[in-house]
């Protein structure tokens, strides 16, 4: 490093510490102050070592003692050897005198120093990713815009969302006004009018887990239900990292042309399954879908795809992940499974928060059922990965007698109900719980609902 960048980096240096040191004096001056200073500033966001060991004690001094005193300051700082010449720093704290009037001022320059420095560490990061010859354009672009997500995500949690009553209750009434007047999104519809009267549609923001044992159709539900919000010309994208992209249009093709999907992909149609299916594709071809089918995505390369398939799109409406296990884990987190599950939850559900919109994840339920006479699934089957619920907004499992043992298919063929499956709502942050009950077309891959059925019903045809 020259002379000159070494001189330019202290005077930063010496200019933040000002600052900073200023804000610590008047804490001396006005204790009282301190919750104010608590609730906006961390200790992380003081750029001075010495700074932030000051501050820590403060804070220590104030919830132990309900009080900050520059006395035992100075003692903490002498037993604790953590700095140098603890007497000039109390002198230089207390030597000065500031008005009260100057804090949030100072408030403001500390936050501001705070948000530059990771801005300026973001760029340090994304300019080391340039040396590195072993990276995929795609990844490029991930780590970098993961790295500037990082920074601002970061910044933007200093800004703090406090209201008094007044405030609350005119928001809080504000939005039931716009939900009563229909000028709100209350849900976005999943065209299953059973589930839809139970949830009131996917919410914003929310990250919906849809959970399964094998061979339940989950990956078929998720398409159904991807396929009928396209048909109402809401955007989806659909990270899909086990099918590859042509297998989950097929699968859209099947659902829309009711043609047997077997004979489908064996090319086995005769011609009026011909003539459906290229209606089908009529319809389906113009509709705001996109599609990544890469596997071994990590979480900064799906919010990366997220991201651009909604600046192509103008706007996502809805995010399909499929599936959960399939995400790659961390590799610092790869000793501890479950943890690092956990960890790509939470991120998830971070996303579906930044992004405002609704995310469907797939996933996996553990075998712990086998072992009970009622095999319905519940919360705690989810255990096996990570916190799904604890952190999911909501939480819908599949299950399908007919499909538990050959018992059961033997049972329930005998009673007419082999294609019976229960739609469970085990956990819904902002609607009922429940289960309704739809009917699985195996030969067109899709479910349906009887009260759609119903509705059709008393439908003139013409």
């Amino acid at each position: 490093m020259s002379a000159d960048i070494r001189s330019i980096k202290a005077q930063e240096e010496d200019r933040y510490s000002k600052k900073e040191y200023q804000l610590l004096g008047i804490l001396l001056q006005y204790p009282d102050k301190i919750d104010e200073v608590a609730d906006v500033l961390e200790t992380k966001h003081f750029l001075d070592p010495q700074a932030q060991i000051i501050f820590d004690l403060l804070l220590k001094q104030y919830q132990q003692d309900n009080k900050i005193s520059r006395t035992k300051l100075l003692i903490d700082l002498q037993g604790q050897n953590a700095v140098a010449k603890p007497e000039e720093i109390i002198e230089r704290l207390t030597s000065g005198f500031n008005t009260v009037d100057e804090l949030s001022p100072t408030i403001d320059l500390i936050k501001k120093d705070y948000q530059r420095s990771l801005l300026n560490r973001a760029s340090s990061k994304i300019k080391e990713l340039t040396q590195a010859d072993d990276l995929s354009i795609d990844d490029y672009q991930a780590k970098a815009q993961e790295i500037i997500f990082q920074a601002t995500s970061e910044s933007n949690d200093l800004q703090k969302h406090i209201y008094n009553m007044e405030e609350a209750l005119m928001e809080s009434f504000s939005n039931y006004m716009d939900r009563k007047h229909k000028k709100a999104d209350v849900g976005l519809r999943s065209g299953f009018i059973s589930l839809d009267n139970l949830i009131g549609g996917f919410k914003r923001g929310h990250l919906n887990v849809i959970a399964a044992s094998t061979s339940m159709g989950k990956t078929a539900f998720a398409i159904n239900i991807a396929k009928n919000v396209l048909k109402r010309n809401a955007k989806v994208a659909i990270i899909s990292l086990e099918m590859d992209a042509t297998e989950v249009m097929d699968r859209m093709i099947i659902q829309e042309a009711q043609v047997n999907g077997w004979k489908y992909t064996q090319g086995e149609t005769n011609d009026q399954e011909d003539k459906r299916i290229s209606k089908a594709l009529d319809n389906l071809h113009e509709l705001p879908l996109m599609i990544s089918d890469e596997r071994g995505l990590n979480t900064a390369q799906i919010r990366a795809r997220l991201r651009k398939f909604k600046a192509q799109l103008d706007g996502i409406d809805l995010a399909v992940i499929d599936y959960l296990q399939m995400i790659q884990l961390p590799d610092e987190h790869a000793q501890n499974t479950a943890r690092a599950v956990g960890q790509i939850v939470l991120q998830l559900r971070n996303l579906a928060s930044e992004l405002d919109i609704p995310v469907i994840l797939i996933s996996q339920i553990s075998r712990s059922f086998t072992s009970r006479t009622d095999k319905r699934p519940v919360l705690s089957d989810l255990r096996d990965s990570g916190n799904i619920e604890e952190v999911a907004d909501g939480v819908i499992f599949l299950y399908r007698h007919a499909h538990t043992s050959a018992k059961a298919r033997e049972e329930a063929e005998a009673e007419g109900t082999e294609n019976d499956t229960d739609v469970i709502i085990a956990k819904q942050r902002t609607g009922q719980t429940g289960s309704i009950k739809l009917y699985f077309e195996e030969e067109f891959i899709r479910f349906v609902d009887p009260e759609n059925l119903s509705l059709e019903g008393t439908m003139p045809h013409g």
